[in-house]
């Protein structure tokens, strides 16, 4: 199963208060594949959200909705209001057409009729993304005026969706994580909030994990490269004769190289006879590199 599908079954079986349901079946029709005289249906790759859709609308209006599945890489319910006389009911008994916008706020008695009508446009129109593999939820709305209507009732509650377009449906989506947190709770999924929540502070942790580890390996490579070129400088002092002719500071920290090949400058400086910092002790094997590519070219 996938997560949009384990979202979605979530929302399905939320309870619903007396208030609420108009909202949300509202919300489950206007934002279906169709929604009017002509036809009512629902286009989706869930099945358990074409049942809930057919469902809610027989045992509400006592209409009958028939469910197709078809295609054949993926299956795709359509479930479909086919009588012309029950579809009439139907938005006689919600004043559909009446209002001036498209979506009809007046049947928002109390917020949580607006979060039952957001949660029945998702499961119609909406998506979102395993947060293991990446953030996103969007709403792929049918016509870019609901759309607007969609994105407007949104912002009012402090979530903030941007619109692009695929095809001919406007898409309203966000990346942020926090965004997709505010619109499960607002949804009433708060069990799937914290799991996400959950996932996003593991991922973050691994992420930091990562980022020291790959920096303590490029340290140690830093380490070992920068080794290599002292040992090779002072190899060639030592094989030409010039290695006893340098000064008696650079003699001092080329032999304390020499006798510890594997030791860090850190380590170096610990066992070294002469108090030295890591900086100064650089700064020497520096002069040292030098006069042997000086000596070498």
């Amino acid at each position: 199963m996938s997560y949009c599908s384990l979202v979605k079954d979530e929302l399905i079986n939320i309870r619903l208060s007396g208030c609420c349901k108009p909202s949300y079946i509202y919300g489950f029709m206007l934002f279906g594949r169709s929604f009017s005289v002509k036809r009512i249906a629902l286009q989706t790759g869930h099945e358990n959200v074409a049942k809930a859709y057919a469902e809610i609308i027989k045992h509400t209006y006592k209409a009958d909705v028939e469910i197709k599945c078809g295609g054949k890489a993926r299956p795709t319910y359509i479930a479909e209001v086919k009588s012309e006389s029950d579809r009439l009911k139907i938005l006689a008994m919600i004043d559909f057409g009446i209002s001036e916008t498209v979506i009809d706020k007046t049947l928002f008695v109390k917020e949580c009729c607006v979060q039952s009508f957001v949660r029945g446009a998702f499961l119609a129109c909406g998506n979102i993304n395993d947060p293991e593999k990446e953030y996103r939820a969007e709403f792929s709305v049918k016509n870019e005026t609901l759309a607007e209507d969609l994105h407007s009732l949104l912002n009012e509650y402090g979530i903030n969706l941007k619109r692009t377009s695929r095809g001919k449906n406007t898409v309203l989506y966000t990346k942020d994580s926090s965004v997709i947190e505010d619109l499960l709770t607002f949804m009433g999924d708060t069990a799937r909030t914290l799991d996400f929540m959950d996932t996003k502070i593991m991922k973050s942790v691994k992420n930091n994990i990562n980022r020291a580890r790959n920096c303590d390996n490029a340290n140690i490579s830093r380490t070992v490269e920068a080794s290599i070129k002292q040992r090779t400088a002072i190899e060639f002092l030592e094989k030409t004769d010039r290695l006893y002719s340098l000064p008696g500071e650079l003699l001092e920290i080329a032999l304390l190289r020499k006798n510890n090949p594997d030791a860090t400058l850190k380590e170096l400086c610990k066992i070294s006879k002469t108090p030295i910092t890591i900086s100064g002790l650089n700064h020497r094997f520096k002069r040292i590199i030098e006069i042997y590519e000086k000596e070498n070219t």
